[in-house]
Formats: structure tokens, C-alpha cells, sequence
């Protein structure tokens, strides 16, 4: 994944719950391939109930540096903004736009802006969401995304499903598992909606 260091990302965000998991997504579009980079975060006194609960190692994912766990009974949204700082500091991965829900997030928004981060507001629902879900699932099928077989997000494609309207809209649903998580995934198709509306600005800056 070096090859996607000091350039340009696509940021998508699904907060959630404080006392879920949360998901942060850096999304680089490069050599036509999408790569992706994430990180969860966890609250630490939920955590030995999470990895019962769900059946999840988060314990060893956090090993491995793909989870962050945060001190206390729920997350600390200031982590993910520590992420998205450390993101650029060691990696020079400079974040243009970051796609977020607004439910429930003013506080966080807020003190992302303080840091000069661009924030782009995404509701979730198929009339966002349903076009770049639906290139989200054509790039996978064509293994056009590349994300260093982190199994947080396998685990949270696989436990998406799609909902379907009358118009051909779709949007991610849980599947069976209804307490399974899909937060990596609607954090993905988040920077798919921030990647389709900025789409022109942001090739031309890569080109750049």
C-alpha cells in the first residue's frame, strides 16, 4: 500500500452509536483502483461484552492495528479526528473532503473544521446513497478495490445486504444477523457519495 502514501484521499465517517463500533474510511482513487484504508474504534468497558456479543476478535484486531480502542464506556470521537491527523502527519495522506451523517455528530463536525478538515454532509438512504453503492459493488466485483484484506470491513461487506425500492434505489441493510455490524461498509459507501460529488475536483487535483 505505499505506493497510495503522499496524495490525495477521499474521507468517509459512520459515528454510529457511542457505544458501538465506529468506523473511519480513507478512500484513494489511483492507477484506476480504489484503495481503501480504515480504522474502527470501540469503547474499552464494552469491550470484553463486543467480542462476546458479536463473536469478534476486536481484541486481537486491535493487535494488529486495525481497531482503536477508546478509554471509558463510549467512544472518544476525538480519536478519529487524532486518526485523520495522523493519517496526514505520518503519511501524508491529505484528506480533502469527509462525508459524514449528521445525525447526532455536531460537536465532532465542529472540532474537524477546527482543524481545517472539509466536511460534506451525506444522509444515509437510497436516494444518496443508491449510485455509488451501486459502483461500490461493480468495483468489488471487478477487484477494482484494494484494502489490504482487512478483516473488519470483510466481515462488514459481509454482513450487508441490500434494500431495494420500486425505482431501482438500493441502500445497505443488515442481513439476517440483524445485531451483525456493517459499519465499515456504510463508511465506505459514505466516501463513495463524498468521491461521486467531488469526482471532477478531485481527479484534477491527483492529475495535478
Amino acid at each position: 500500500m505505499e505506493e497510495i502514501f503522499d496524495t490525495y484521499a477521499i474521507g468517509g465517517v459512520d459515528l454510529s452509536s457511542t457505544t458501538d463500533l465506529t468506523c473511519a474510511t480513507l478512500l484513494i482513487t489511483k492507477h484506476n483502483k480504489k484503495y481503501v484504508i480504515q480504522q474502527y474504534f470501540i469503547p474499552s468497558e464494552r469491550l470484553e461484552f463486543k467480542i462476546k456479543d458479536d463473536k469478534i476478535p476486536y481484541d486481537k484486531w486491535e493487535k494488529r492495528g486495525l481497531v482503536t480502542i477508546c478509554e471509558g464506556a463510549k467512544v472518544n470521537y476525538s480519536d478519529v479526528t487524532q486518526w485523520f491527523l495522523r493519517m496526514n502527519d505520518e503519511y501524508k495522506i491529505s484528506t480533502l473532503w469527509i462525508g459524514y451523517d449528521p445525525w447526532n455528530t455536531q460537536y465532532w463536525v465542529e472540532e474537524m473544521k477546527e482543524y481545517g478538515f472539509e466536511m460534506v454532509e451525506v444522509r444515509q438512504g437510497a436516494k444518496t446513497m443508491s449510485n455509488p453503492m451501486k459502483q461500490l459493488e461493480a468495483d468489488l466485483i471487478e477487484k477494482n478495490v484494494i484494502y489490504n484484506n482487512n478483516p473488519v470491513l470483510k466481515w462488514c461487506l459481509c454482513n450487508t445486504s441490500v434494500k431495494r425500492d420500486e425505482n431501482d434505489n438500493i441502500r445497505p441493510v443488515k442481513g439476517q444477523k440483524q445485531r451483525a455490524r456493517i459499519d465499515g461498509t456504510v463508511s465506505l459507501i459514505i466516501a463513495y457519495c463524498v468521491l461521486f460529488e467531488k469526482m471532477n475536483d478531485y481527479l484534477a487535483l491527483q492529475e495535478g
